[in-house]
């Protein structure tokens, strides 16, 4: 995929994600949620904070907080979800992390996997862009159950990200209007 990372936020301070970029001589921040009066506010926070950078996408991982998605960014932001959307019930506030494996294997869900999305105005709500189905094995744990799903996401996510934006700059994004 011919891209590069031009910026990193993060919600949260001192997550590998920071180290990585800094290594890697990319501009990295923390905005954390509580600094600002409402989800709006944040939001115009993080947006403001990229626009010297000029993204064309904004790829989340591991973010754990809501963006409000103003029209210029409308299909322009993806997320990928550890479970598979939107029929899991491990989705939406609170769903995140080991909370999520603990959710399915709760739930007796034969499958799991993860989800690459559409970001809109709600959690996990986007459209669906693209898939990786893993197996739920009789002796998993939310550990054992949450390697291989991060495993699949591995690779979902780039393959996700490169059919995505070659729709959307061929005028047709996957999965919006």
């Amino acid at each position: 995929m011919d891209a590069r990372v031009v910026a990193v936020v993060s919600s949260v301070p001192g997550v590998r994600g920071l180290a990585i970029a800094d290594a890697a001589g990319v501009p990295a921040l923390t905005l954390r949620r509580r600094d600002y009066p409402g989800d709006a506010a944040y939001s115009a926070a993080i947006y403001a904070a990229l626009a010297p950078h000029a993204p064309d996408l904004i790829a989340l991982a591991g973010f754990l907080r809501r963006l409000v998605v103003p029209s210029e960014w409308a299909g322009r932001i993806l997320n990928i979800h550890p479970a598979l959307l939107p029929e899991s019930p491990a989705a939406g506030p609170g769903f995140y992390g080991e909370r999520v494996h603990a959710a399915v294997l709760a739930s007796g869900a034969t499958e799991s996997g993860a989800t690459v999305h559409v970001v809109d105005d709600g959690y996990d709500t986007g459209p669906v862009v693209g898939r990786a189905v893993v197996p739920v094995l009789p002796d998993d744990t939310p550990a054992t159950l949450a390697a291989r799903v991060f495993a699949a996401e591995c690779a979902l996510y780039p393959a996700a990200i490169a059919r995505h934006w070659q729709a959307f700059r061929g005028g047709q994004p996957d999965g919006t209007s």
